[in-house]
């Protein structure tokens, strides 16, 4: 059993280590060897995940559908570097969109420790 120290240690390294953030077209189930997500559109971004308990992380981010028009947004994924690295988790979703120009699109990722 991991102490309640460690998962601490472990929630925080999570958070200051995986601070990108990227959506894809793709919708098929995720393979637990991926290293990035099925169909990536647009470049990773920045994010911040904030501690939402003792043992799990947030990371809350906006899409704007200014940026990613006539697409249809069915992936997340969450990385430690703006390209390459790893992703720590990729999350799939029924279809958001056709995005127009004037949709913005909030993501809320939470990771728990446990």
């Amino acid at each position: 059993m991991i102490t309640r120290d460690g998962r601490t240690d472990i929630r925080t390294h999570v958070k200051d280590t995986f601070v990108y953030a990227q959506v894809g077209t793709g919708g098929d189930s995720t393979n637990p060897n991926a290293s990035d997500l099925d169909s990536p559109i647009g470049s990773r971004f920045s994010v911040s995940g904030t501690d939402s308990g003792e043992t799990s992380v947030d990371w809350k981010f906006s899409v704007s559908g200014l940026t990613h028009i006539g697409h249809t947004i069915k992936e997340v994924g969450i990385f430690d570097a703006s390209s390459g690295g790893n992703m720590l988790l990729r999350v799939n979703y029924d279809a958001i969109g056709p995005l127009t120009s004037t949709d913005d699109i909030e993501f809320i990722i939470t990771v728990e420790v446990d």
